[in-house]
């Protein structure tokens, strides 16, 4: 019991450890922490020489920020978030800045480092940079190097902006009236002047004018409406001497139309857009100013996903159309009416023409594509953008496929095609047209070299298979799939007795058969395609016959029958088919005569003068090699072993 006791009060003990030395408010001990990070992380040591230095890094407490250990070899920071770990200690910067209606884009994402370095800085604020270049290192400089700039821009972005964030639009310091009436007096006579008598402090200054830099001396947008320009308010608004000279003289679509009577005529083509149809030109217009051509309110694409939100994905492609990417969407379409289906400039079968010219000239090629003979671009191409070379709508091993169903079927067989395989239809094929059949990149004799080069560099080899030397691979090859090897068209059998129907006529009437002949099996012996070796043999005969034949050759056999030495096998054997079993040319003894004479006084010494009485030779010898004079076989019979044949014969 008292051990039970004791090892209950150890194991209390012992978490009670592990939680003290886990928990993340462990007290500092002095002189602990300062000293052992210095020691280590000796670059950060140079940050003491600026000349403003953040106040834990002075008080030399890297703990205000830092985890003492880090269980990983990253920056190990108490708050993952930046913008949480600085309001540790900038504790009011949330509720003062983050609940503003304009917040800095930066600080939006939690980023405060962008702007402020953690450490040290030569400048105030720990800031990364100086003055405006602070500003530029996210913010592009074009829109502030123009000819004419706003006064103001010489002294720096904080005069007219806050940092952080603003409770006006653009971070602005005030209202932006009341921002530009700080520095220009709207009583002024040469302000009225300037701007025709009409209240324009009622209105926005920025509706106009750039607050930045401008090639206008006036700081004009750089699209500017006609009547603004020519200082004609009154083409729109009431006259300045009105008692609401700011209101417009005509309501709605129609003091549009007052001026621009041209396109109101075009506009009522057969196609309209939408704020054309309805009459709401500044949803796309500005009616003061733009910084945009035409004085569209935003850049084209970004006006146009403005509306059709679903298109944004165009921005996400790998690969975006040309007009898209570069001038938007208005290269391809009318921003207010067409005779064409989706506003098109042209007619869908032209319209891509109007760009890809020498696209139009494949058109005249023997054999053209049936979608592309159409002009159906988009059967096979996004307009838009895609994640797929060449703007296809899906990805090359799947786009034949969605027109080519059958082929796709029957193309699921053992033996396929490595293109067709990978699903690369373009390697053999040409999309548009061709000058060959079926649409193919080069004629049916040369479009096999593409790949297989080393074979036809090779061709001037002795012997050529007929259809090989005539490039005609598809007599034997299917260029898709097969259930056969090699792509055949057939069994290796059925393939090679279609050219050689003599001989599969004849092979039906004989028994005796060479196996692979048998078997079907004609490139055991023959190559196909080409060889050094005359019958497109793969070697020598000898040498292809004991390939299979090898036990007839064997280091104990010292005596060979000559025609064999030779390498002569076919001396003997047919190589094919025989009436005659061993596949011999004649029977025996008849195919023995050939060579040896019977009329010879040394076969009949040998013989002992019985020659006349022996009907066959192949009982006693070996036709291919022995161990024996004579070619004798290797018989263990007593008097045939010592040559006494007249124990037996007369």
């Amino acid at each position: 019991m008292r051990i039970k006791l004791l090892t209950k009060i150890f194991l209390i003990i012992l978490l009670l450890c592990f939680a003290y030395t886990c928990t993340t408010t462990e007290p500092r001990r002095k002189g602990f922490v300062a000293k052992p990070c210095l020691d280590c992380h000796t670059k950060t040591l140079t940050e003491y020489q600026k000349k403003y230095i953040h106040e834990p890094m002075a008080k030399k407490d890297c703990e205000a920020c830092h985890n003492r250990h880090g269980k990983i070899a990253v920056l190990s920071l108490k708050e993952r978030e930046q913008r949480k770990l600085c309001v540790l200690c900038h504790k009011d910067f949330e509720t003062r800045i983050l609940k503003n209606k304009s917040v800095h884009s930066a600080l939006k994402q939690g980023k405060c480092t962008p702007c402020h370095h953690p450490h040290a800085s030569d400048n105030k604020y720990l800031l990364r940079k100086t003055g405006s270049e602070q500003c530029f290192q996210c913010h592009k400089k074009d829109a502030f190097v123009l000819p004419n700039q706003h006064k103001p821009l010489s002294d720096g972005c904080l005069i007219c902006h806050n940092p952080h964030g603003s409770e006006f639009g653009q971070n602005l310091l005030k209202i932006e009236v009341e921002l530009c009436g700080s520095c220009h007096s709207f009583s002024k006579e040469t302000f009225k002047n300037a701007h025709k008598g009409y209240p324009v402090e009622k209105g926005k200054c920025t509706g106009c004018h750039t607050p930045h830099s401008s090639s206008d001396k006036k700081l004009l947008k750089e699209s500017v409406h006609s009547p603004v320009k020519k200082g004609e308010c009154s083409s729109c608004h009431n006259k300045s001497s009105a008692s609401s000279p700011l209101d417009l003289k005509i309501k709605g679509v129609k003091l549009c139309y007052s001026c621009h009577t041209k396109e109101e005529m075009s506009f009522k083509e057969t196609y309209r857009h939408k704020p054309v149809d309805e009459g709401k030109c500044l949803d796309c217009h500005n009616h003061h100013a733009s910084d945009f051509n035409k004085i569209i309110k935003v850049s084209v694409n970004d006006l146009c996903f403005s509306c059709h939100k679903k298109k944004t994905d165009i921005l996400k492609f790998t690969a975006q159309h040309k007009p898209v990417k570069d001038k938007g969407c208005i290269v391809c379409h009318n921003p207010h009416s067409s005779v064409n289906k989706y506003c098109l400039k042209l007619p869908e079968k032209t319209l891509c023409f109007s760009c890809h010219a020498g696209t139009e000239k494949e058109m005249k090629e023997g054999n053209v594509h049936i979608p592309f003979s159409k002009a159906e671009c988009e059967k096979c191409h996004d307009a838009h953008g895609s994640n797929t070379k060449g703007l296809l709508k899906v990805a090359l091993t799947d786009l034949c496929y969605t027109c080519h169903k059958k082929q796709e079927k029957e193309f699921f067989k053992t033996y396929i095609h490595t293109p067709v395989n990978n699903k690369k239809c373009s390697s053999c094929h040409k999309p548009h047209s061709s000058a060959y059949k079926n649409l193919l990149e080069v004629s049916r004799e040369q479009i096999c070299n593409k790949c297989h080069e080393a074979m036809f560099t090779d061709s001037k080899e002795i012997s050529m298979h007929k259809p090989f030397k005539e490039k005609a691979c598809l007599t034997c090859h299917d260029p898709h799939a097969s259930e056969y090897t090699a792509n055949t068209i057939s069994t290796m059998t059925e393939l090679c007795y279609y050219c050689h129907k003599s001989m599969e006529n004849e092979i039906k009437t004989v028994a005796d058969k060479h196996l692979p002949v048998e078997e079907g099996k004609c490139t055991a012996c023959h190559n196909p395609h080409l060889t050094k070796i005359d019958k497109l043999l793969h070697s020598k005969p000898r040498e292809l016959c004991l390939s299979c034949h090898e036990r007839i050759v064997t280091t104990n056999l010292r005596k060979g029958h000559i025609s064999m030495d030779a390498g002569d096998c076919l001396s003997c054997h047919k190589p094919h088919y025989s009436v005659i079993q061993g596949l011999l040319n004649e029977k025996d003894p008849l195919i023995c005569t050939k060579c040896h004479s019977v009329d010879k006084d040394t076969l009949t010494k040998v013989h002992l003068k019985t020659l006349n009485k022996i009907t066959k030779c192949l009982p006693c010898h070996e036709p291919h090699v022995t161990e024996k004079p004579g070619l004798l076989r290797n018989i263990k019979h007593a008097p045939f072993a010592k040559g006494d044949c007249r124990s037996c014969h007369e």
